[in-house]
């Protein structure tokens, strides 16, 4: 019954997270917010994410209301797994810092899921416009960007979404020793989504 619950926990979670780190890394590209997608993001995170925007600013084109929802979030669901999960013993600072460095694991889940996403496809689509995938296009741009500037086409294939996800990849994995290093986390590292 416990495995149930924290399925449904995670689960329930995780859809509430991915919209969020979507919205900001959206915002964080500047994505046409009136397209079907931004919206539909927009519609799933507001409920959470509206009440912050009202006290905290937005800073430098970072949506910091996205990215502290995100961090309490993380936080509530590592608490709730945590109190459905004894076994999971966890001390506040662990669930706070654990939170921090999950919020940004996310963030560099979601990059790379999209990344994978957009690559397949855009194989799969033959070129007909789709509405999802020209928003994680645009999302994850200022992530390929750079590498495109190094010219790395070779005939149809473009080699630059591929060394952006392998920098993500070391990117995470670095993010994750570092966690792993800083915070003892040890089996509680289940309890958050992205690390």
């Amino acid at each position: 019954m416990a495995e149930l619950l924290v399925l449904v926990v995670k689960t329930g979670f995780a859809l509430v997270l991915i919209a969020l780190a979507a919205r900001f890394m959206a915002q964080v590209a500047q994505v046409d917010p009136y397209g079907p997608m931004a919206e539909t993001v927009r519609k799933i995170s507001n409920p959470f994410v509206g009440p912050f925007l009202r006290v905290i600013p937005r800073f430098g084109g970072l949506d910091i209301p996205s990215l502290l929802v995100i961090w309490l979030l993380q936080v509530i669901m590592a608490m709730i797994l945590i109190s459905i999960m004894p076994q999971l013993n966890a001390d506040i600072t662990t669930i706070i810092v654990g939170g921090g460095f999950a919020t940004a694991g996310l963030i560099l889940e979601v990059t790379r899921w999209s990344m994978i996403i957009v690559a397949v496809g855009s194989w799969l689509s033959s070129g007909q416009p789709n509405p999802l995938l020209g928003f994680l296009r645009d999302m994850i741009e200022p992530v390929v960007a750079p590498f495109r500037k190094l010219n790395l086409q070779v005939g149809m294939l473009d080699l630059s979404y591929l060394l952006a996800f392998l920098s993500l990849y070391i990117v995470h994995a670095i993010l994750r020793a570092i966690a792993y290093g800083i915070v003892p986390m040890g089996p509680v590292r289940i309890a958050f989504l992205g690390i």
